[in-house]
């Protein structure tokens, strides 16, 4: 199955910025939606900063994390490194983001929240298939 992720930026708080997410499938039909937290920023390429990713079109397979002991999505493209190991896992406020995409089912000027549950649903609805991701920036 060819998945699509579709995340749309819109709005800065404070160490983080808040954006809305979108699940297709290859006949485009939604399968899922919430929200994103990700670093603040600017936008940097650079590892090491604690900044989001700039916008674009990335890629995402599946990779063992130590850190949260399974695997999760990883996020590259030709400017940004797999070993920059940009991730899209759970956590709710700017300070568990440390570079990665969390998600969630809503938000507030702190964070997201049920952000495990957000990430069981997306887990469950892409089965660890490598998907497509397009990082839109529109504030």
């Amino acid at each position: 199955m060819v998945v699509y992720l579709e995340i749309k930026r819109f709005k800065e708080i404070y160490d983080g910025t808040i954006g809305a997410f979108s699940l297709f499938d290859e006949d485009n039909k939604l399968l899922l939606s919430g929200f994103t937290l990700e670093p603040s920023g600017p936008d940097t390429v650079m590892p090491n900063q604690d900044r989001r990713i700039p916008e674009g079109a990335y890629k995402a397979i599946w990779e063992y994390s130590p850190k949260f002991n399974r695997f999760l999505p990883v996020l590259f493209n030709e400017k940004v490194s797999k070993d920059r190991r940009i991730l899209i896992h759970y956590g709710n406020y700017p300070k568990d983001t440390e570079g990665c995409i969390l998600f969630g089912d809503s938000y507030n000027n702190s964070g997201v929240f049920n952000s495990r549950d957000m990430f069981a649903n997306f887990e469950k609805e892409i089965k660890r298939d490598e998907f497509k991701i397009n990082i839109i920036n529109a504030f």
